[in-house]
Order: C-alpha cells, then structure tokens, then sequence
C-alpha cells in the first residue's frame, strides 16, 4: 500500500513538472555517420528522431515525425538522407533530411514496416513488412516502390551483400516446411528461415538454421562483406519441460552465414554458435553489429540487458577447423565424427572468445559502432550506454528525463526481463513475444508431461478464460483457491516455467500490461474494414447451419467453454479444449491445440474440425476461401 502511494505521488509530482508519465522515448535503433560524431537515435514512443552529439553527448535536435511511430533507419552513403521506416498497418517509409530536420518525402509500405538496408550503390531501398510478409523494394532517390517480394513470416531486418546481388532477409518467427495433418508439429523440424532474395530475378530461397530457432531480430555485414551474422534464440521445444537450467527450454545463438557460399549445398549456412554459459543465459539476443576492422562482434542481449563482445578472428578459425574436420570425415567415409560441425548445442565452443559486459536499466535492443566506441540503446529506460572499445566500460547517456513506469509499463518491462528466470535463461517474451506466440509446441507440465500443445497467444486472455488449451486454470489472476486449488496462469509461470518463486508486485504488473494489450488490425483488411471477399465469408461463418458462430459467437469469438471437436490425438488422454479466440488468428499459426495445420484452409478442407455440430463440409472450394478470408481479417 505505502509502495502504491509513493509511485502515485512520485507520478504526479513527475506530471506536475511538465512530463506526463507516459512520456516514453523508447530508443529501438540507432544509426552513425561514417566520422562517428553524430548518432541518430529512432525514438519509437515520443516519434522522434534524436540527433546525438557523441563528443558532449548531448542531444542537439529531435526531429518530430507526427504520428508515425518510427522503428528502423539507414542512413544514405552521402549522409544527407536518412530513410525512416514506422507506422502500423498504414505503414510509411519516411526520407528524412537530418541537417534541415524535416521530411521530405514519404512514401507508403506494408503492415508494420520494420528493417530498412539501401544497396551499396544506393539506388534501392529495402524495407521489411512484418505483418503482410513481404519485402518492399524502392528506388531511390524518389522513393518510388517498384516490387514486394513475399518472404516466410514477419521479417525484421535484412542485409545487402557487397556486390548487391542479394538481400538476406531474418524472418522473425519459425514455419514448418509443410503440413503433417497426422503428425502434429511437436514431431518435426520447425524453425525460422533466413530468406535469399536474388534483386536481379526476385527469385527466393531459404537458409534452413538449426531446429527450433526463431526470433530472429538483428543482422548485420561483416565489413569484408563475406559473413551475416544473425541473432536468435533456438528453443529446445522437443523436451519437455522438466528443468529450465543448462539450456534445457531456450539458448541464445548467432547464426553464421559465409555470403560466397550462397549457392552451396546449405545455401550459405555455416553454423550457429551458444551465447550462453552453461550455468547462466544470455537470453532474447537482439541487436548485433561489429568493429570496424571486423575483429569483434557486439551482440546485444535483450533479456539480461548486456552486451557480448566475441573475438570474430578467433570464432571464424575455430568454425573452420570443424569445417575440415568433417570433410576429412566424409573423406573417410567415417560416421563417428558425422556431426562434428554441429555447435548449437555446444556451451564449450565460446569460451575463452567473449566477454559480457551487464548495463545498468532495461531493454537493450539497438547497437551501433561510431568512432572507437560502442552505443546500444536501451529502450525501456530512454538511455544510451557507450562501451570504449579498448576498456569496454560503459558509461550511461540519458535522451531525455527518466521516466516514471506506469504499471502497465512496468509489466512490460517484466515481460522482457529474463533475469526473473533462474539462471536467466529466458523471459515471458521469449515464448510469448508481444504476449503472444512463439510458433512451437510445448510439453508444459501443468496437466502432465507427454501432451505437448501449441503456444497461445495470451491477447485477450483476461477476457477469455480459461488461459490454458485443456482448461487447467480458470481464470488468468486467480491464486490459490481453497476449494479448486486452481493456480493463475502468470504466477505458476513464474513458478513452473522460469524456475522461480513469483513476486505478487511484478506479477499485478504483469497483469496490467496484459490487460492493455490491443488487437493488432489485421492486413487482410481494406482500409480498415473487410473486403468483399470477407463479407461473404461472414455470412458464411454467421448462418445457423455452418455453425462457426455457435462456439465462437462475436464480439471475442468464443463462447469460453470446452468442446469436443474430433481434434484429439495420441498425445492426449481428453478430447475436450478450450475453444479460443478467433481475434489476431491472422498471425497465430499453427491451428489447433497441437498445431496440425499450418493454415486456417487446411483445418476445413484436411480437418474435420468444423464439422461437429455444423454443416462446413457442404461448402464449396470458393466459400471456404470466403471463410477463411474473413477470419484472416479479425
């Protein structure tokens, strides 16, 4: 209660001062001109661009982008563009002359624009589209989109290679490669893919990383242009859930691509090194980037909020030797060293090449070289740190005042914070990014071990109990309960998940944060309302004799109870589950409780799902397209 009133006290006399507690900067890239003198920060809560003078490090202008809320930024070879991606489902790519501080051209993109990377000759922009899956391209210095591209699922960031031939895409979340409507995804290979774009042809292939890798976040060029190097976390989805320490749930890794192999037998792929140490991890890695000279690699971790710093010499000749190693393996037709070149499961491969270096605050995201020093953002706490390159000590740059977290902030800030996990393997977010799914199928324990499910989103969870796909718990806040000894979902997470007793505030936190979580407006909508195609599908899904609204009734599309709807499987002992929202199904595949079907076609056509308790079976090809298209547009 007096922890309550202090904060409320402290929040007005903060608002009284002339800054609302909200007022959030929320650092989330950051881009340096060639003498390293000037930093341009992407404030993606206050919508500005902050102009950093990195001798003073003081801020000697922001630059207001109105109401588009930026993400990503490069900078043009002669410095006097920077190109600005932001905005939601209306997405724009802004052309920004820093000196003036204005706009000076703007151009429309995709659903949440994200990374932005021009081509060496600087005659195309590149612009990842992280909800309509594609990638623009623009040319340049019109700002003139000439094609989209289609990647996997929700791109991030990308690279152009030296000679502009290509541009690798990190698509954020995991795909398996095709459907196994009788052998659910729990069973085969299931990550996120690194996308090969040929600019000449647009032509696509993908770069297959190890299994169960996915939040692919941050890519970078090496400055010989020969590797890419790719942060993501590999999650170890196949075990269940007995133990969190040693790696057994989520490791954090870079991923290696040699750019002169990319018409290889791995399409490039050299392998993926553990950031972790076998006692302690490096959870959610984010940003990366190197020195100069390429000699070391700066990755940021996100979820302990640190910076590694790897010896890129020392790492490229040990990857090497395994290299040979295996050819003169194959050589000998020996199969007792066949997986030699395989170290993403190895804690042993980095020892000895890196270093951490833990920051004060919370929400490492962003990194960038200028000069001899390196600059991460940290987004939660509206600061930069600069690491010197020979001490690596940092020292802390505010952007603005500090900010007062709103509940809702500081849940977030929770989310995000793997250092509530024992041994800090990982955080909420790294099941659950932005509350909501991670794309595999988990063996939780809750209701016993061998039934592993597919991760839910947790929007709307308030609203739609129960939380869990066989109905474990009720309802997402209630604790213990005398009579139906029923554990929450966030404290028995904390319990059960992370290893470790939960703290009541950080979870009321927790709770708030979710509870403020909006729908994302879905892609598939024309101008913010359903295409023809999707007001056919809606009389489709509301006709009495389909059934689809029986057990998904509007507004939140669920009538919150279980159902038996032939979707049980050997892995199952009922065949009851939680019927759930069909709000953001746009962006939640896999379907079912064991992700199955890998789109909502398939779960009508391949399935029979839809056919208990209605009459989908008599529809035809071209109105269960219509269906589909409208619950793609919730």
């Amino acid at each position: 209660m007096k922890k309550t009133i202090l904060w409320t006290l402290t929040a007005m006399l903060f608002c009284l001062q002339g800054v609302a507690a909200d007022a959030y900067k929320g650092p989330n890239d950051l881009c340096a001109t060639r003498d390293g003198k000037t930093i341009y920060v992407v404030n993606t809560d206050s919508h500005e661009i902050a102009v950093l003078n990195t001798a003073d490090h003081k801020i000697v202008k922001t630059i207001s982008l109105g109401d588009i809320a930026p993400r990503a930024a490069a900078l043009s070879a002669d410095e006097k563009t920077l190109y600005v991606s932001g905005g939601g489902a209306k997405g724009r790519i802004l052309a920004v002359d820093p000196i003036a501080g204005k706009i000076t051209k703007t151009a429309t993109a995709g659903h949440t624009p994200q990374g932005v990377v021009l081509s060496p000759d600087g005659t195309k922009l590149f612009v990842c589209n992280q909800f309509t899956n594609d990638v623009g391209e623009y040319r340049l210095p019109n700002l003139q989109l000439t094609r989209t591209i289609k990647v996997v699922r929700e791109p991030h960031a990308a690279v152009v290679t030296k000679d502009g031939k290509y541009v690798l895409v990190a698509n954020s979340l995991p795909f398996a490669p095709t459907n196994y409507p009788d052998n659910p995804e729990t069973t085969i290979y299931v990550a996120a893919e690194v996308t090969i774009i040929n600019v000449s042809s647009g032509e696509t292939k993908p770069i297959r990383l190890p299994n169960g890798s996915g939040s692919l976040l941050g890519m970078c060029l090496s400055p010989d242009g020969r590797y890419v190097y790719v942060t993501n976390i590999i999650a170890r989805f196949p075990l269940p859930t007995t133990q969190v320490d040693r790696g057994w749930m989520n490791t954090a890794g870079v991923a290696v691509i040699d750019t002169t192999q990319l018409d290889g037998k791995k399409n490039g792929f050299v392998n993926s090194v553990l950031l972790d140490d076998v006692d302690k991890g490096a959870a959610n890695p984010w940003g990366v980037t190197t020195s100069a000279d390429g000699a070391k690699i700066y990755v940021v971790i996100a979820g302990t909020s640190e910076l590694i710093v790897l010896d890129a010499v020392e790492l490229h000749k040990k990857l090497d030797a395994r290299i040979e190693a295996e050819k003169r393996a194959a050589e000998s037709n020996s199969t007792a060293t066949a997986l030699t070149t395989e170290v993403s499961d190895d804690f042993a491969f980095l020892v000895g090449l890196k270093k951490r270096i833990k920051f004060a605050g919370k929400g490492a995201r962003a990194v960038t070289v200028a000069g001899n020093s390196v600059y991460v953002g940290m987004y939660f706490s509206d600061t930069l740190q600069k690491i010197d390159e020979a001490s690596l000590q940092p020292t802390e740059i505010a952007l603005g005042p500090t900010p007062v977290w709103t509940p809702e902030r500081r849940g977030e800030i929770g989310w995000n914070d793997a250092t509530l996990c024992f041994q800090h393997w990982q955080s909420c977010a790294s099941c659950h990014p932005d509350a909501r799914m991670d794309g595999y199928n988990w063996d939780l324990l809750n209701d016993g071990m061998g039934n592993p499910k597919n991760t839910k989103s947790l929007l709307l969870s308030h609203k739609t109990p129960p939380t869990m796909a066989r109905g474990i718990r009720d309802n997402i806040e209630t604790g213990w309960d005398t009579e139906t000894m029923g554990l929450q979902c966030i404290r028995t997470g904390f319990q059960f998940i992370h290893f470790t007793m939960p703290d009541e505030e950080k979870c009321r936190d927790i709770d708030a944060y979710l509870r403020a979580e909006k729908p994302v407006p879905s892609p598939y909508l024309v101008d913010g309302k359903l295409s023809a195609k999707a007001e056919r599908g809606k009389k489709i899904f509301e006709d009495p004799k389909v059934g689809c609204a029986k057990c998904h009734p509007a507004p939140l599309f669920t009538d919150k109870k279980m159902h038996d709807v032939n979707t049980k499987y050997f892995y199952n002992d009922t065949s009851e589950f939680d019927t759930p929202t069909l709000i953001e199904i746009w962006r939640t595949a896999p379907y079912l409780h064991d992700g199955r079907y890998l789109n909502l076609r398939d779960v009508f056509v391949l399935g029979t799902h839809g056919d208990v308790g209605g009459d989908v079976g008599s529809l035809t090809e071209a109105q269960i397209d219509d269906l589909v298209e409208y619950l793609l547009s919730l």
